[in-house]
């Protein structure tokens, strides 16, 4: 059985509620106030099962213009609009600001209705067909049926219900396979049951054993049962109005506007950037900074609009505009939303989201409206590749994509190889499927630029900068492996250069100068003469007669150039000797299972600090393990000296 979501929408008093009742026997008015003063004030719901093929559900909003923001909780979640104008009454400015929202809601379908027919005599009722047939020129209801109609005679009923069948069939089903999404336009609590929400399901379905969250916070929701129309469900879908009962959570936890989904179809965001049109009446009025009261998906947030030089008040054409919200809001790619002024009190313009994470790079600056023309398109690939680039230098994981592109993750995955082989964006990160547009690679690269300028200014005598001097820098926004890998990209590109670990500039002429490559020629002879029993830097310096400073800096450029090694503190070797220590160590774990630091010492003729030094070394390199007051040689080595 197909599902279908019917809103209403006109004026106060124009017989929307009374219609909705004749449709289905329903009254849709829940509150006593509501019966006793004739008029709706919040959403009202109500359904019929059309010759066992079609259940249709109605939402029914509110006409007063005090109560606009309840009917933009309602309305946002229907495929087919009934636009209500009462006979006797004729077009007025609810009816029109009506319109106007859900023409910018992007609803493609619906019905104008004549109501009240019995009220008022044919030349009225032809008046009010003409006044109507005018107000929806230019609109998604140029093109649909007109229909007069009477709740008292029952004029025009069984003709609706026709036309309602007919247009389901048009409704297109490619939302239904989307990521089950629900907002909440009700929570209260029930005797016996506990915390229930209700709402339009959006997109997709749902079972009871998935694992929902309440969006915008991500909080898991444990899920005791759903109801469609007050009848126990195994599941629920695209299209029904459906009843979710909950525990372990109080009915004041969640609020209008919430979402109901799974992890990683919504985002949590506060600045996003929109397509914006204004409608036509209230041009003007717009400027930057402008405070405005914002809607999407049930949910209602005060913020600011900040607009571009190029920003036309008085345009009624599509235009981008950034919008920061007082409190974060839960929503992804296209939603479409309606701006209201705070005073007076009026919808002034409406869209779709286009960019869910709104840019506040100024590095993006230069290129802003290009991407957000990009992101507009019917294009996934640049949809992709300009979310990509709005991430900036912070980058973006595949993982994360699919609410900011509303594309599957299929095509987000062949996307993803398409851009990376064009060398458009870079990945940095390969578990996590992480990237970079190549636009803020050649920033970073920039960045490794001048740093090893400042490196080789400093440091002239060393070859250049180990990856890890720059781990500490770029800590906060990289793992060490991301670093490297972006080291390694400009390196690729010829921004920087490498010898061996080390980065440096293509034109760096530094390192040892002549009487540092004398000096280091002299140490490396002295060590190997001292074999197993090396001097430490004061006794170096003493028998070199030279600076201690001078030594002690030229040892620190061996040790990161690797052609001496420190073991421990003041104890420095020559990579050859270490070796050959090494092979007695092998040779001794031969023909024993165990080694002290005391027949270790023997073995080499060392004293006993070094010996201690030494098997601490071999320790670190995982060569030996320590039990009590003697070494092993580890399980996982082999007797072979390396």
């Amino acid at each position: 059985m197909k599902n279908i979501v019917i809103g209403t929408s006109g004026h106060i008093d124009h017989g929307k509620s009374s219609l909705v009742k004749a449709l289905t026997g329903t009254d849709p008015d829940r509150f006593e106030e509501e019966k006793r003063r004739g008029i709706t004030i919040d959403l009202g719901f109500a359904h019929y099962v059309w010759k066992d093929s079609l259940d249709v559900s109605f939402v029914d909003v509110p006409g007063h213009e005090r109560f606009v923001h309840n009917m933009l909780a309602g309305i946002g979640g229907i495929q087919i609009l009934i636009l209500v104008v009462a006979a006797d009454g004729g077009v007025m400015p609810q009816t029109k600001e009506h319109l106007h929202i859900c023409n910018l809601l992007g609803i493609k379908q619906g019905i104008v209705v004549i109501t009240r027919c019995d009220l008022a005599d044919a030349e009225m009722i032809e008046l009010v067909e003409e006044e109507a047939q005018e107000l929806v020129q230019s609109t998604f209801l140029e093109d649909m049926p007109m229909i007069k109609t009477s709740t008292v005679t029952g004029e025009g009923l069984e003709d609706m219900r026709e036309e309602i069948a007919r247009q389901s069939d048009l409704v297109s089903d490619e939302f239904r396979t989307d990521g089950f999404r629900l907002p909440v336009d009700r929570s209260f609590s029930l005797k016996g049951f506990g915390t229930v929400v209700t709402g339009t399901v959006l997109s997709g379905q749902a079972l009871l054993k998935d694992n929902l969250v309440l969006y915008p916070d991500e909080k898991p929701l444990k899920i005791r049962g759903f109801q469609v129309h007050q009848q126990s469900a195994e599941k629920i879908c695209a299209g029904q109005r459906s009843a979710i009962n909950l525990s372990g959570i109080h009915k004041d936890e969640i609020a209008r506007g919430n979402q109901i989904s799974l992890l990683g179809q919504l985002v949590k965001t506060r600045v996003i950037e929109v397509e914006m049109s204004i409608i036509p009446e209230k041009t003007g009025i717009l400027k930057n900074r402008s405070k405005i009261r914002f809607f999407s998906s049930a949910q209602e947030v005060t913020g600011r609009i900040y607009v571009s030089k190029e920003f036309d008040p008085n345009s009624t054409d599509p235009q981008y505009v950034q919008i920061r919200l007082e409190e974060p809001i839960s929503c992804r790619f296209s939603d479409r939303y309606i701006i209201r002024n705070l005073s007076p009190v009026e919808t002034i313009a409406g869209g779709k989201i286009i960019a869910p994470f709104g840019n506040r790079s100024r590095k993006n600056r230069m290129r802003l409206k290009e991407s957000l023309s990009g992101l507009a398109t019917e294009d996934p690939g640049i949809r992709i590749l300009e979310t990509v680039f709005l991430a900036s230098t912070k980058g973006v994981e595949a993982q994360q994509l699919a609410p900011l592109v509303d594309c599957s993750h299929k095509i987000i995955q062949k996307t993803l190889q398409v851009l990376s082989a064009r060398g458009d964006i870079v990945s940095i990160n390969a578990e996590k499927k992480k990237y970079l547009h190549h636009f803020h690679c050649q920033r970073i690269a920039g960045f490794f630029a001048k740093s090893l300028k400042l490196y080789h200014k400093k440091n002239p005598e060393n070859v250049g900068a180990l990856g890890s001097d720059f781990f500490g820098k770029m800590g906060r926004m990289y793992v060490h492996q991301e670093v490297t890998n972006l080291l390694n990209w400009a390196v690729k590109q010829k921004i920087v250069a490498q010898t061996d670990s080390h980065y440096h500039l293509s034109d760096f002429q530094g390192g040892l100068n002549k009487k540092q490559k004398q000096l280091k020629t002299t140490i490396l002879d002295l060590l190997l003469s001292k074999g197993f029993q090396p001097p430490g830097i004061v006794n170096l310096s003493g028998e070199l007669d030279d600076d201690q400073s001078e030594i002690e800096k030229l040892m620190k450029i061996g040790l990161m150039e690797k052609w001496i090694v420190r073991v421990k503190d003041d104890l420095w070797y020559h990579p050859d000797i270490l070796g050959q220590i090494k092979e007695k160590l092998f040779s001794h774990f031969a023909a024993n299972e165990t080694l002290t630091v005391l027949e270790f010492k023997e073995l080499l003729g060392i004293p006993r600090k070094h010996a201690v030094g030494l098997l601490e070394y071999f320790d670190g390199l995982h060569l030996t393990r320590r039990m009590e007051n003697h070494r092993i040689l580890r399980l996982d080595r082999t007797l072979q000296a390396p």
